[in-house]
């Protein structure tokens, strides 16, 4: 809307009050005091109250009321004048009057609501339009990131796909460094130590066995690292590796999911076999996990239809994982704890309590031989004979620690 601009006399009292509300001075008062704050404001701005000149936005409501206004003044001065005059006249003219001031009016009114309505309408639009375009800009900025994470992908692909190509390249000229090295030994050796090679059968097979090249198992992050890590360690001393042979073979042996674990490692780390056993222990291992397993072996219990031999199997392999470094005579102690604490039946806990057992193979075979006991007991209670008036049970001990030793016999024993 149009703006215009006036001098501080000129000023009516909302503007006065506006202008003060800026300023965060008092609005109350007359306009003359209105005026005289307004004046001091500015002084201590450093203007000159006289020729300083204030915006004042044009209102068409304010504008309307003021035409509204101006009408019906001049509708009440002319009813006025027409008063004076004959009746009939007055009463013609005040008709027409109020008529076209009527009419005036919903004029204004409806050029006030067209022109709201359209000024909602271009805000709308404007709205619209401009939500259409940070949509795109969006849209177009995830694209351009999607696309750029898959060439750098692409790109890291193709760079670790060519580090293991090199890789494998070096090994295999070891390996070809080797045979010759082997082939220039055989030819140098003399008759004499041929002589002696076979004279000598256990250094003969010594010789050969040293010429062997152990080859490790590969590792796809699916089996279990510890057994992978002792079988690689293994091959490494059948082989002689220093460290950095033992990295680059480590390297090369990863397969499947492992391998994702080469993308997080620097060059460096990927040539320090410590840092990369690290991280492979980190990701894949099982020393981290104590205390989880810490928290199954204290919940640990029988089930239902859960064997003596199933149950004792579980808690040896979870005692050896909660407990990997803690000596083995306390580590069978904790696993005897576990294996009496666990038990579903409360008759065998009680008889293992007081037979304290010191081994979890003991603990085993004690409950093995009182189930035992339970079971051809309760099988023959119902067969009784009555001698001299005194009844006797058919439970046959004999019998029951055959099926016992038996049951054990075939039991393999954990190392």
């Amino acid at each position: 809307m149009a703006s215009r601009q006036v001098f501080l006399k000129d000023l009516k009292v909302a503007d006065l009050k506006r202008e003060l509300e800026e300023r965060e001075c008092e609005t109350t008062g007359k306009k003359a005091d209105l005026q005289n704050r307004l004046r001091e404001a500015l002084e201590n701005e450093g203007e000159n109250p006289n020729t300083y000149l204030f915006e004042i936005a044009g209102d068409i409501n304010s504008a309307l009321q003021s035409l509204e206004n101006k009408l019906l003044e001049n509708a009440t001065k002319m009813q006025q004048e027409l008063q004076e005059s004959s009746g009939s006249l007055e009463k013609n003219l005040q008709e027409k009057l109020l008529e076209n001031a009527t009419q005036m009016q919903q004029k204004l009114q409806e050029t006030s609501g067209n022109l709201k309505e359209s000024l909602e309408q271009k805000l709308i639009e404007n709205s619209t339009n401009l939500e259409q375009k940070l949509l795109g800009n969006i849209n177009s900025l995830e694209q351009k990131i999607t696309d750029n994470s898959s060439w750098l992908q692409k790109q890291m692909d193709g760079k670790f796909g060519e580090i293991e190509n090199k890789l494998v390249t070096v090994e295999e000229e070891f390996q070809n460094k080797g045979e010759q090295q082997r082939m220039i030994n055989t030819t140098l050796k003399s008759p004499g130590s041929d002589i002696d090679r076979l004279s000598n059968p256990e250094l003969s097979s010594r010789m050969e066995i040293s010429r062997i090249r152990m080859k490790p198992p590969q590792f796809d992050g699916k089996s279990s690292w510890v057994n992978y890590l002792r079988q690689f360690e293994a091959a490494a001393r059948a082989n002689s590796w220093s460290l950095a042979e033992k990295a680059t073979a480590l390297t090369l042996a990863l397969r499947g999911d492992a391998t994702d674990i080469l993308q997080t490692l620097s060059l460096e780390e990927q040539e320090d076999y410590h840092q990369l056993v690290r991280h492979l222990e980190m990701r894949y291992g099982q020393s981290h996990l104590e205390h989880v397993y810490h928290s199954q072996l204290k919940n640990r219990c029988q089930k239902n239809n859960e064997s003596l031999q199933e149950f004792e199997a579980d808690i040896a392999r979870l005692v050896r994982l909660a407990y990997s470094s803690t000596p083995e005579n306390v580590m069978e102690r904790l696993a005897v704890q576990a294996f009496l604490d666990g038990l579903r039946d409360t008759e065998t806990r009680q008889a293992l309590t007081l037979a304290r057992p010191s081994k979890l193979v003991d603990a085993l075979a004690r409950a093995l031989e009182f189930e035992a006991a339970k079971q051809s007991c309760r099988g023959q209670a119902k067969v009784r004979r009555m001698e001299d008036g005194v009844e006797e049970g058919t439970c046959n001990e004999a019998e029951i620690r055959r099926v016992v030793e038996g049951m054990l016999e075939k039991r393999q024993i954990r190392c």
